[in-house]
């Protein structure tokens, strides 16, 4: 573990039996804002303490109440990403914990990715949660600061340190529509945004029981040739002269209408239905708060809530909703953030490590 702060405090006192021996000579400060409570640092940490309330800076924090023990986790935690990759963040607690999340943001502005963390695994004493942050296609390549929270009851763990996202080059297209995809895309419907609004909640809503695929994605259709990628820059010129601009947030195989298409991980369908921009679509939860979507379909397979395994045809390919031509839109969502497939595709979605258990016989039960 890391950590660091500044060196005022109402009382100081040293409290090592409470913390791992590689911590040693720890900062301690008593806290009095909200409530009384104790705060442990490393010994590289760096904070004020105003009015008796905590401002953490850097560094690793734990927090808690006279009479308690502070959290003692240990993390494995990315120190940066690029745009359209998944950081992985991995926490251990040798007791049951309530809940983790973490999240990334830039100096005095808003958060530029968040996400819920899941119990992954069990082993032995030990419990294993795990946080999958989607970095946004849009990122500005910059430094940024992670922080990770944990807790249990009233004690709360809090690791801050420096993110940096990297520069990524994404390709430019200029796509021109006719009159009818013209006005699909921008005439006011109050069902488009019915439906905007109906994804984007399901997307941020994880299901903490949804452990379904640890593994490699699938590529739906290989050898397929690729007609859109992940994070390309758009300019649609209408049929009236003006234009727009957006980034795709999935990618584009071209293939025949009628295609079977897979699932790219097991996982359980929360969405197999029609809606007005990506047509007949399908929505598969792998992990929670993890989802791939299947747009454009000819043909349903899959019925919302059964579990399908990887490889599993799920439907036919086609050109409904808001389509130039017959394919298949493959999207990956993690926490309501669009991420890359390719890189889901290329090794495992979780670290393999021996605390990892098999969750594979556990479980028992485009547009916007």
């Amino acid at each position: 573990m890391k950590s660091g702060l500044p060196r005022a405090a109402a009382s100081v006192f040293l409290l090592l039996a409470a913390f791992p021996a590689r911590l040693a000579w720890p900062a301690t400060v008593e806290l009095t804002n909200p409530a009384t409570a104790i705060c442990i640092t490393d010994p590289k940490a760096v904070f004020t303490v105003e009015k008796g309330a905590l401002r953490p800076v850097l560094g690793e924090f734990a927090i808690f109440t006279a009479g308690m023990l502070p959290l003692r986790l240990s993390t494995n935690v990315a120190s940066g990403s690029a745009p359209g990759q998944i950081a992985r963040l991995y926490v251990w607690s040798v007791e049951p914990l309530d809940a983790v999340s973490a999240q990334v943001s830039a100096s005095g502005g808003n958060a530029v990715a968040e996400a819920s963390g899941f119990r992954a695994s069990f082993s032995g004493t030990r419990e294993m949660w795990a946080v999958l942050l989607g970095i946004p296609a849009g990122s500005a390549p910059r430094g940024y600061t992670l922080r990770l929270s944990a807790s249990a009851g009233p004690r709360t763990f809090l690791l801050l340190q420096p993110f940096t996202i990297q520069k990524r080059t994404f390709r430019f297209e200029r796509i021109s529509l006719t009159k009818e995809l013209s006005l699909l895309l921008t005439a006011p419907d109050p069902r488009k945004t019915a439906e905007s609004r109906s994804l984007a909640l399901m997307l941020a809503t994880p299901h903490p029981d949804a452990l379904y695929e640890t593994g490699a994605f699938l590529d739906p259709l290989p050898g397929a040739r690729r007609t859109a990628g992940y994070g390309d820059r758009r300019e649609y010129a209408y049929s009236d002269g003006s234009s727009s601009f957006s980034i795709h947030e999935g990618i584009d195989i071209a293939t025949p209408t009628g295609t079977p298409v897979p699932a790219c991980g097991r996982g359980r369908v929360v969405f197999a239905g029609q809606r007005i921009l990506t047509g007949n679509s399908v929505v598969i939860e792998h992990l929670p708060g993890l989802f791939s979507l299947y747009y454009h379909l000819s043909a349903l397979v899959a019925k919302q809530g059964e579990v399908v395994e990887r490889g599993q045809i799920i439907g036919l390919s086609g050109m409904t909703g808001f389509a130039t031509g017959p394919h298949l839109h493959w999207e990956v969502e993690a926490s309501g953030i669009a991420v890359d497939p390719d890189a889901l595709a290329s090794g495992p979605l979780l670290d393999k490590s021996p605390d990892f258990i098999d969750i594979g016989s556990s479980q028992s039960t485009e547009g916007r």
